[in-house]
This record gives C-alpha cells, structure tokens and sequence, in this order.
C-alpha cells in the first residue's frame, strides 16, 4: 500500500479500478486509499459492486467518504428514500416495481429543486435539472425491464449540481435491438450515440418517441455541464458549455449492466 495523501475517487479512478478487477489484478485486496466528494462515481462504484466487478463501498476502511458517509448508508442499505436530515441538499429514490404515487416523485423533485436553487442555479435551471431527472426516471420503468433497480440521486453544494439516475437492467443496446430498425446493432458506443439521438427509441421513428434527452441538453445549455452516460463496454462523455452529441467523445470501458446517467453542473458567472 502507498502511503501518502488519497486520490479522489473520480470517474477515472473507477474505470481504472475496475479494468483492474476484470484483468484479476485487484486479487480481493484493499482498495487504495480513495476520498470520495461526488456522488456520481460513488454510485457507479457501487453499480460495479453490485454484480462484484468490485468489492462493497464500505469494505474497505481506506475508502474516505468526506461528508458522504450517510448518503452511502443510504445507498447500499436499500433505502427506498433518503435526504441528508441537516440540509436535504443531498437525497435518493429507488424506483419500485411500478411506478409510486405521483406525490414521491413530486416531492423529492420539489426537494432536488430547492437543492438546485441553494447551490445558486436560476429558478429555470433548477426546474430543466428536475425535468430531465423526471423523464430519465420514467425511462427506467419504461424501457430497464427491470425497474425495481433504479435509483435517483442528487447533490448539491455552492455553485454546483450533480444528478444520477441509473439502474441494472437490460441496457440501451438490447433495448433499441428490441425493435426491427435495431435488431442487428452490436455494439455498446453506438448504441449510446443513437439512444442520444432526438427521436430514436426502441420503439420506432413512427411512434414519435424518444425525445427524452431534449430537456436535458436544453437544461444544460450555456453551463459548465460534464455529462457520463454508461451502458455495457462503453461510456459517452460530453464537456463544456453547449452540451450536444457533436462534443461526445465514446469510450470503452469495463462492463457495466444496465443504464448510468451522471451530471455535473457549475453555476455560470
């Protein structure tokens, strides 16, 4: 083990571990020594965990969560809802078997808007952030096939936001290769870079769907955005201030089941 500061468990860092696990490298060791500030790479971390690609969040005493030590109860406990108890700028919501009263959505949307608008994002911002947090919930029950394993998670501290939503089920690749139009698609990226796209879904250019994604590129426009979209081998990565598929970059990664979402947005001054 190498002594000195930790490094902070980013996205990097996961993807690294990770590749590690799948090569038999990490040999059921200790994690190195990780602090964790963001909630995105702490439930992607734990969506790998999940399946034991990589070991439990808490099984490692050099795991430093600074400040995130309930919200991690919170997540590998099963909690069908948290906020942090002191500021609610922090919470989660675990999706069910069918959709719950439309009041817990409503509420903890209410809850995650208030977090935005403290952090010191526009009124307008704060509701696009719940509107694209909405649809991708939605999402989950409409197209995971396994929607009791959702979770959605935001946080939000001065001047910044971030928002997950992910679940472990069947993937956007088997999901657009349920239709026709998309039966012979192989491959992990692509399939990131059409579900993207305004207007694909698994159900067909006729139905007039999948339009899901417009509300959150429109949300995030004109913001220091940083967007992680996660499914099967690949990630799809997009920076900076006008957020659209033409700034994407997709990326093999470890194998990841089901869908991940992660945004992570600073207030423009």
């Amino acid at each position: 083990m190498m002594e000195g500061a930790p490094e902070i468990l980013d996205f990097a860092a996961v993807d690294g571990l990770a590749f590690a696990a799948e090569c038999g490298r990490l040999n059921g060791q200790a994690i190195p020594a990780f602090v964790a500030k963001d909630i995105g790479p702490l439930i992607e971390f734990s969506q790998l965990s999940a399946v034991g690609t990589l070991p439990p969040l808490g099984s490692s005493p050099l795991m430093r969560l600074s400040g995130l030590t309930k919200f991690v109860d919170a997540l590998e406990s099963g909690r069908s809802q948290w906020f942090c108890p002191t500021s609610r700028h922090k919470g989660l919501l675990r999706t069910e078997h069918s959709p719950p009263a439309d009041a817990v959505w409503t509420g903890f949307g209410l809850s995650a808007q208030k977090a935005a608008k403290a952090a010191g994002f526009p009124r307008r911002i704060a509701c696009q952030f719940v509107a694209a947090m909405g649809e991708f919930y939605n999402n989950i029950y409409e197209h995971a096939k396994t929607p009791d394993t959702g979770i959605i998670a935001f946080s939000a501290m001065p001047d910044r936001f971030e928002f997950v939503v992910a679940d472990r089920g069947i993937g956007v690749l088997n999901s657009l290769r349920s239709t026709a139009t998309y039966c012979a698609l192989a491959d992990h990226g692509k399939a990131l870079q059409l579900v993207l796209t305004d207007g694909v879904s698994r159900y067909g250019a006729a139905t007039n769907r999948g339009h899901g994604f417009r509300p959150l590129f429109v949300g995030l426009a004109n913001l220091n955005g940083s967007l992680r979209f996660r499914s099967g081998d690949h990630a799809l990565l997009i920076n900076g201030q006008q957020p659209s598929l033409m700034n994407a970059r997709v990326a093999q990664k470890p194998d990841l089941q089901g869908f991940l979402i992660a945004v992570s947005c600073i207030v423009d001054k």
